[in-house]
């Protein structure tokens, strides 16, 4: 499996990995628990669920081609040779698990006592290749479901409940295959590696690292309250550059009635003429006579007599470039003004370091830190104490481990 994403992957710096992972995912169970390392199963897959699916498309990657051989010996060369439709679901059999259309629910989700109802319903059987029959119930299909998946379960999306069942048949098949291949056994200890993958990326998305470090996490919530003001200023002083802000820029604009006037004036611009002399000729705006001057606008201020919402607009233009015509804010169906805007000037500047987004951004990246080196010091911990033994069973050749 390492070899399939890096060619050149070794078998000690494999087994170092899947050594540290053991490690750290047993003592991340121990320390967080799964609610604490899995909070989003509510609305995602559950844990298990995308183990299993994760270790089917594993094995689907490896092996893939092979399987396909062996799909072409069934009777009808495919998967579908094996399936045996069940009879349709009835309204009064659905309506026994999700209750009756149109009920107030508070989830999406099934209790037990629906689940069990719903395990007597099924869905689609199919033929064994080594001989007996198999079938995935609609407790099969509930269980392995998102939110969005829950969704379409409530509201009886059959066809949807048929796709998931046929699914599901794909995913035994690849299992049963790789069984009957290396031994349950293996197929296991392979999804045990993948089990303990998942948990080591979910206690580092808890310490800030990986996919997102931008999501939630209650370890970083309680290490960037624990960071002072001294390590903030520390922090910033290291960052400054992290912290650049527009100061101000010298600007004008230009106000039309209308649409219409807006693109008129906008494709003369294109064509290089004047803005100044545009705006004293076909603006609107008290300040035409100026050529549309709003002269320095402050950062967090707005031009004088002017609306905030400009101000904004003028602080994302880049220097030089003249604006797209934009529509002033007005209510529905109400006449409004439209405006282009030239930035001749900006002028850039840090934000103070003693400003509340510092403090924020400055917290929560010392927080990281901080979370990092404890995750650090727990695998080094971890490997220093474990007890480590590696056989080479099978490996003749091997070098020293």
């Amino acid at each position: 499996m390492a070899r399939a994403g890096d060619p050149d992957a070794q078998r000690s710096a494999t087994l170092d990995v899947l050594i540290a992972n053991r490690l750290l995912a047993g003592e991340a169970r121990k320390r967080f628990g799964e609610a604490a390392l899995w909070a989003g199963q509510r609305v995602g897959f559950a844990r298990e669920v995308s183990i299993d699916d994760q270790l089917v498309s594993t094995l689907r990657s490896l092996y893939g081609k092979e399987m396909e051989q062996d799909l072409q010996q069934l009777p009808g060369a495919g998967l579908d040779s094996l399936l045996r439709p069940a009879p349709p679901l009835g309204d009064a059999e659905l309506d026994a698990v999700f209750g009756k259309p149109g009920a107030l629910r508070l989830d999406d989700s099934l209790g037990e006592a629906q689940l069990a109802q719903a395990g007597k319903l099924v869905l689609l059987r199919f033929g064994k290749p080594g001989g007996g029959e198999g079938s995935i119930s609609l407790a099969d299909v509930a269980r392995r479901q998102n939110v969005q998946g829950r969704v379409a379960l409530f509201a009886r999306q059959r066809d949807f409940m048929q796709q998931q069942a046929r699914l599901q048949v794909a995913s035994w098949y690849v299992l049963d295959w790789s069984a009957r291949r290396f031994g349950a056994a293996s197929v296991a200890d392979l999804r045990r590696v993948l089990a303990d993958q998942a948990d080591v990326q979910a206690l580092m998305r808890l310490h800030g690292m990986g996919d997102d470090q931008h999501a939630g996490s209650g370890l970083l919530d309680t290490l960037a309250a624990q960071v002072g003001a001294g390590q903030v200023r520390a922090y910033y002083a290291r960052h400054r550059e992290d912290f650049v802000r527009i100061e101000r820029v010298r600007a004008r604009h230009i106000r039309l009635p209308d649409e219409a006037a807006a693109r008129k004036v906008a494709a003369a611009l294109a064509g290089g003429a004047d803005f100044a002399d545009l705006a004293r000729r076909h603006s609107i705006a008290p300040d035409a006579a100026a050529g549309g001057a709003l002269g320095w606008v402050q950062h967090d201020s707005k031009p004088a007599g002017k609306p905030g919402w400009l101000a904004h607009l003028l602080f994302t233009q880049a220097p030089g470039q003249v604006s797209a015509p934009v529509r002033t804010p007005a209510g529905p169906g109400r006449d409004a003004p439209w405006e282009i805007v030239l930035v001749e000037e900006r002028v850039q500047g840090y934000q103070a370091a003693d400003s509340e987004s510092v403090r924020y951004v400055a917290s929560r990246a010392v927080a990281r830190e901080m979370a990092a080196a404890q995750l650090a010091a727990l695998r080094s911990e971890l490997l220093r104490k474990a007890r480590i033994e590696i056989t080479r069973a099978g490996m003749a050749g091997a070098g020293p481990a």
